[in-house]
């Protein structure tokens, strides 16, 4: 293989990142439903990825620890992207959390069902649907998207095991990209903003930005690592008092409380890497780590660990070779 064929073929497994990589970062921030490039026309990606979030710190509105009880979060990712052109792809991506947890703090409120019982409970969750158009590719990849986060069905959200706010998202945003040559000549770089317009609750308001960068480099055409950071910073929303306090005996009195997951201003930062690997020329695995140095209102990540897998593929050669297979009753070659 000459040296530029080994580059397309790092590029190219670098473009089919999985959809891992949030919910929320990181299924993760990494997402291929948001990246800057795109698979050439009529080329789609399936992904599948397990991702372990384990919580050990509350962080309070002032960003202080105190021990609010271990949450475990199991998540499961299944996405399907399409390119329809060059520069337009959609696709979709669903999630299916089990979470549990273990504390002297449940979330607790009269006549309201008890989550936080210790036992795991678990749900597909929330839609994600995604839009992405290509502006610009040259030197840099210029791809705005449109998504639209849609819950599946009602579920109760007062819990610290809480598997997903419930809420109506719809995100606009940006992605840029840009391989690194002639500096770094397999490396490549991404960043992503996007605003999210969240459903209001209670009559308030608690949009939010997030922005998502990423630095990779291929040290075979196979073998990649990235270094990735999420921000986010949540506009509106409520401070929560710690408990124990007088505030949040107050709080707890108010309307507000039993709905205080869905309100909270998160703000955080969150830090990881990824490594892949290409194991053909159409399947890649990856295993990525995160953890939160630091956050207000929410629940630290300590650390995040997912795995997963992508295989890009042409819907039309599948289809073909499904029918002749079917005609002939022999496997069908291109």
């Amino acid at each position: 293989m000459s040296e530029d064929a080994s580059l397309n073929s790092g590029r190219a497994s670098a473009h089919r990142r999985v959809f891992c990589a949030g919910i929320p970062l990181f299924l993760l921030a990494s997402s291929a439903l948001a990246q800057a490039w795109l698979a050439p026309k009529g080329e789609a990606s399936f992904g599948l990825a397990y991702q372990n979030l384990y919580t050990r710190d509350h962080l309070s509105s002032e960003g202080e620890k105190y021990d609010g009880g271990r949450i475990r979060m199991n998540i499961v990712v299944i996405g399907l992207t399409y390119s329809f052109t060059d520069r337009l792809s959609a696709g979709a991506s669903l999630p299916y959390v089990s979470a549990r947890y273990d504390g002297t703090l449940p979330h607790v409120a009269s006549s309201l069902e008890l989550i936080d019982d210790g036992s795991y409970h678990d749900s597909f969750t929330d839609l994600r649907l995604d839009l992405r158009y290509n502006l610009w590719h040259e030197p840099a990849m210029i791809t705005p998207f449109f998504s639209a986060i849609i819950p599946i069905r009602d579920y109760w959200t007062f819990a610290h095991s809480n598997l997903s706010s419930g809420l109506e998202q719809y995100l606009v945003g940006v992605s840029a990209g840009r391989r690194l040559d002639p500096i770094l000549e397999t490396g490549f770089v991404q960043l992503r903003y996007s605003y999210a317009f969240a459903e209001k609750v209670l009559g308030v308001s608690h949009d939010r930005s997030n922005l998502d960068l990423e630095i990779g480099y291929f040290l075979t055409p196979s073998l990649g690592v990235s270094a990735l950071g999420s921000y986010q910073k949540t506009y509106g929303g409520l401070d929560l008092p710690l408990p124990g306090t007088p505030e949040n005996a107050a709080f707890r009195r108010t309307p507000y409380y039993v709905r205080h997951d869905q309100l909270a201003r998160s703000d955080y930062l969150n830090v990881g890497g990824i490594v892949s690997y290409a194991l053909t020329g159409t399947v890649d695995v990856f295993a990525s780590y995160q953890a939160t140095v630091w956050g207000t209102n929410m629940h630290a990540i300590q650390p995040g660990l997912a795995i997963g897998m992508s295989w890009g593929f042409s819907p039309k050669r599948v289809i073909r070779s499904f029918v002749r297979k079917s005609a002939t009753g022999e496997p069908a070659t291109d």
